[in-house]
Formats: structure tokens, C-alpha cells, sequence
């Protein structure tokens, strides 16, 4: 069939497509030309991009991530169920191309949905325990055996090692032009829906390493200028601020004492009941540090925008779930309660309808507020000659800063962003995802709560200590930061690498989806032995009950993080 045949002149095969659309498209793709594309995508390859290999590889992998974050002794069975879907996908896609089945657009589709996140991690660590064994991430059956001398370890490092040089051996092919012996079939289609055009999705992670830059470029630029102000020969050393709670504090199990090893969510704590005695209770401070936490996320727009939905219904339960205090003014504090939920009303319309770019997300409000918090805190509790004046002027200006950029990093906050100049051929809604990530403002609440609790002493903190200030109850922010956010990102740059999304279950796809419910099971079977009261610290963002470390009775706190 030549380039210049259409449907139009084809009478009969026209009358069969409009009257069993499917029936024509399963006779045509049993041996499609190169130069006619006419579904404007490829003819699918259920092997490769069928529903149930991806339903099983998504599964999958986001479980072994949440293992390895969580669960070490789960490591080993885990791995070998994610290198077993690793290599299903692997296997279909080497045999399709031998076969001259693969397209280009399903060949992007493999190499992306194999570097996932978990992928990613895995190969980091395979690379690295060559010169260290004990790094690869497995529990040894043989725990006997060094790791270095386990021939289990150094199979599947091997295996593991594999899957990244045929992940780089695909790149290889798809992206250098006119590769001997290599050929993808329906190269009218690569024109007709731009799979060239796909390239981006490769590059998924780029907006979030691209945040992450930013980041660390402005926190060390923030820290440099703190560094440079206690440097001052007039500059003095405040006195110790963190002194501990008393045990009454807090009816909760679980509260953190306040002490000098205070962690991200204990200081904004203590900044929020010190600030606002009479208005802050338990229920509103958690709603407003779950929010904060949301905002390592990233953000579904489409029509509404999901850490609005989530921030009108936490602020709404947290402000009306407690009756005001015995002592506060009943009728001033419900005042306040219903113009803070009507601001964050009118935060959630005004994105709804005239876009996202005038007005920051409700979780960027929250870490301003904070930020705007803990500026007024360390004015009335620093001195002039330390950071009475200069801490909360930094502070604020950054949040305000950082809350403008969050609003405009969109822009390169959407892997489509990328995708320069091929609007035209990509798919419907081309330019924009649905997920896009939004995140310049979490450092606004780690440049806070550093600047006010371990800077003006002349600290640093080691990244042992910042680590475990970061996680110690912000189990929110790691599950969200590390695991489900880039997770959700993959996932999407890997449906929008497939093009025909095939519905037909093969063998392989069968067998695939047996491993993830495998690793479902085994995932609920844990899930279900853990206490209760873990359950409660992790929704609250509290201490984990066996963190808990009773202190001496003639505890005396020293200025700073003590972690």
C-alpha cells in the first residue's frame, strides 16, 4: 500500500472501518505498512504496553519503594518481585524488536516505565556496592556470610547491573538515528502522533532535579548569609530558647517534649502554641502541618487543584473540630475561625476559575503563615544585637519570594514544559500534565525552623541531624517527598508514553499481574501487625512511641539541634 492510498479511495475497507472499527484495525495491524498511519497511532502491542503489564509494573514498584523506605526485612522477596516484572517488561520489549514488532513510540514507553524511581535507587546502590557489598539493598538469606562473599548478593547485583545496561542499550537505539539491523516498524505513525515528540517523557525527573537545585543552591545561599551576620564582631550569642515541655503540656500518648534536639514539626509546634495561646488547639495544628506536608506533593490540575481540595477540607476541620479555649473569648475566636475559612474559600475559587498563575495554593499559604509566625516569634525573643531585627526580615522576604516563584514554577514544574516546539503533533491537552510538582516553598519551612533554632548559636547541622529533624514526625513529608511524589510523576511520564494502551491480557500480562497481587498480600500481611498507636502518630505527625527517650531528671538544654 502506497503513501499516496487513503481511506477515501478505498470504498469496501471504509465501509468495514465505519461499521466494526475494531475488526479493521486487528486486520490492518497484522502487517501495517511503514508509510500509512491511519488511527494516527501505532498499531498496539499488548506484550508490551498492555494494561496489565502496566497495572503490575505500577504496583509493583511503588510497594518495593515503600519497602525499602520502611520495611528492610521485606527487601529481599520484594526485589526479586520487582526484577521479575523489570525483566517481563524487558523480555516482551527485546522480543518485539527482533521481530520488528516494537515501535519507537512503545520502545519510549519501556525505557521509561523501567527508571522508576525504585529502579533508580536500585541501580545507585548496585553501582555503589561493587567497592561496598553491605550497601545492596537485600536482607541475605545467609546472614552468616558476609555480603561481600554472598553469591546470592553478587547473582543479583548482576541481574540488577543488567537491567541498567539494557535500559541504556535501548536509549542508545532509539535516540541515535539509523542503528544497523535495527529497525522500528510504522514510522508514518512517529510523524502522525510526534513520538519523537515523547522524548520528554524520558526525562520525567528533570523538573523535580531541577527544583531540588534550586533548593540547595538557595539554601546554602540562605545559610551563607546567616553565617556571615553571627560572624559579626558586634554580633552576641542569644541564650538558650528551647527549654523543655512539661509532661502536662500535651494530653497526647505520643507529644513531643520540647527540647534542644527539636525536629521540623516540633518547632512549628512550639512557634504556633507560643503565638497563638488562646486560638491554636490540637486538632487545628495538626490539619495545618498535614497541609505543609502536602505540599511536597504534586499537584493535580484538572479544573480544581488537589492541595486546594485538601487544604479547604483539612482547614475546616481543624478550625471547627475543638471548642475554643475556657480562657479565650468565644465569640472574637469563632470571628477569626470563619474569616480563615472563608479566606482559604476564596484562595480555592479564585484558582478554580481564573487559573493558577494569580494566586498561591492553599499549602503555600500555610508555610507563609508559618513563615510570617515564626518571624514574630523570633522578634520577641532574640535580642538587637543578635537576631531581633535582621532573622525575621530574612525570613519573611524569602517566603515571599519563594511563595511568587512557587506560583510561576509550573512552568518547568510540568515534564510537557520540555517539550519544545511539538505541540502541534503530541496529543490532546498537549501542554499541560495533570500532575504537576510545586514544591520551592517546603524550603521556606526548613530555612525557618534551621534559622531559628540552630543558626543564631553558631551551628551547623550534619546531615545526620538534618535527616532526622526532617523525618523524626514528618512521616507525611517522607512518604510524600520520597516515595509517593516522584512515583506519581513516573507514572504519569509512563502512561503518556503509551499510545495505543491496549486492553488485551496475554500470558505474560497474566503473570505479571500474579507478582504485584504477590506483593499486595505481603504488603497487607505486615501492614496488619502494625500497632495502632503507629497508625495515630503517623496520621498526626507525632512521635513514633518507641522514638520516645525518657530524659534525666537534672536535663539541662543546650542551644541548637541535639538529634
Amino acid at each position: 500500500m502506497s503513501s499516496q492510498t487513503s481511506l477515501n479511495n478505498l470504498t469496501e475497507l471504509t465501509f468495514s472501518i465505519l461499521t466494526n472499527r475494531e475488526r479493521y484495525e486487528q486486520a490492518f495491524c497484522i502487517d501495517p505498512p511503514d508509510d500509512f498511519c491511519p488511527f494516527g497511532v501505532p498499531c498496539p502491542n499488548p506484550d508490551v504496553t498492555g494494561i496489565g503489564q502496566q497495572i503490575s509494573i505500577y504496583i509493583t514498584t511503588v510497594i518495593y519503594a515503600v519497602v525499602i523506605a520502611y520495611i528492610p526485612w521485606l527487601q529481599r522477596p520484594l526485589l526479586y518481585a520487582h526484577l521479575s516484572v523489570l525483566y517481563s517488561l524487558l523480555i516482551a520489549g527485546l522480543i518485539s524488536m527482533l521481530k520488528g514488532e516494537l515501535s519507537r513510540g512503545d520502545g519510549i514507553f519501556v525505557i521509561v516505565t523501567v527508571a522508576s524511581p525504585a529502579s533508580l535507587y536500585l541501580w545507585y546502590y548496585s553501582i555503589k556496592s561493587i567497592w561496598k557489598a553491605d550497601d545492596f539493598p537485600i536482607e541475605q538469606g545467609n546472614k552468616s556470610k558476609p555480603a561481600n562473599q554472598s553469591m546470592e548478593v553478587k547473582i543479583v547485583r548482576l541481574v540488577s547491573l543488567g537491567s541498567l545496561v539494557f535500559e541504556i542499550a535501548m536509549i542508545c537505539v532509539l535516540f541515535i538515528p539509523k542503528v544497523k539491523k535495527i529497525n522500528f516498524p510504522q514510522t508514518a505513525c512517529d510523524m502522525a502522533y510526534g513520538t519523537r515528540a515523547l522524548w520528554y517523557n524520558v526525562a520525567w525527573e528533570l523538573p523535580v532535579a531541577i527544583q531540588l537545585v534550586c533548593m540547595t543552591v538557595l539554601y546554602f545561599i540562605t545559610y551563607g548569609i546567616f553565617w556571615l551576620w553571627t560572624r559579626r564582631q558586634a554580633y552576641e550569642i542569644p541564650a538558650p530558647l528551647l527549654e523543655p515541655f512539661k509532661d502536662n503540656d500535651f494530653d497526647s500518648k505520643n507529644g513531643t517534649t520540647r527540647r534542644e534536639n527539636i525536629d521540623l514539626i516540633s518547632w512549628t509546634e512550639r512557634v504556633l502554641f507560643d503565638q497563638y495561646p488562646n486560638f491554636m488547639n490540637r486538632s487545628l495544628f495538626i490539619c495545618i502541618i498535614t497541609i505543609a506536608q502536602i505540599s511536597a506533593l504534586p499537584n493535580l490540575n484538572y479544573v480544581i487543584q488537589s492541595k486546594d481540595c485538601f487544604g479547604i477540607l483539612l482547614i475546616a476541620f481543624g478550625l471547627f473540630r475543638e471548642l475554643p479555649r475556657k480562657e479565650a473569648n468565644r465569640i472574637k475566636t469563632f470571628a477569626i475561625r470563619i474569616v480563615v475559612f472563608l479566606f482559604f474559600a476564596v484562595v480555592w475559587i479564585a484558582r478554580m476559575v481564573f487559573g493558577v498563575f494569580l494566586v498561591p495554593n492553599s499549602a503555600d499559604w500555610i508555610i507563609l503563615f508559618i513563615a510570617c509566625s515564626a518571624a514574630s516569634w523570633s522578634w520577641s525573643r532574640f535580642a538587637a544585637s543578635n537576631m531581633k531585627i535582621f532573622l525575621p526580615v530574612v525570613t519573611v522576604f524569602l517566603a515571599l519570594v519563594l511563595t511568587e516563584a512557587n506560583i510561576w514554577i509550573i512552568v518547568i514544574g510540568d515534564p510537557k514544559g520540555l517539550d519544545f516546539g511539538s505541540y502541534s503533533v503530541t496529543a490532546k491537552n498537549a501542554r499541560r500534565s495533570f500532575f504537576v510538582i510545586e514544591m520551592l516553598t517546603l524550603l521556606t519551612w526548613i530555612v525557618c525552623w534551621l534559622a531559628t533554632s540552630v543558626w543564631p548559636w553558631r551551628r551547623t547541622v550534619t546531615l545526620d541531624k538534618f535527616n532526622k529533624g526532617l523525618w523524626k514526625r514528618g512521616h507525611l513529608l517522607k512518604m510524600f517527598w520520597i516515595i509517593l511524589g516522584p512515583h506519581i510523576l513516573w507514572i504519569q511520564a509512563s502512561n503518556n508514553s503509551n499510545q495505543s494502551h491496549p486492553v488485551d491480557m496475554t500470558f505474560g500480562q497474566i503473570f505479571a499481574l500474579i507478582v504485584s497481587v504477590v506483593t499486595i498480600i505481603t504488603l497487607l500481611d505486615e501492614a496488619k501487625d502494625v500497632k495502632k498507636d503507629i497508625w495515630i502518630a503517623v496520621l498526626k505527625s507525632d512521635v513514633m512511641y518507641y522514638e520516645e527517650v525518657e530524659q534525666p531528671k537534672h536535663y539541662a538544654p543546650q542551644p541548637g539541634l541535639g538529634l
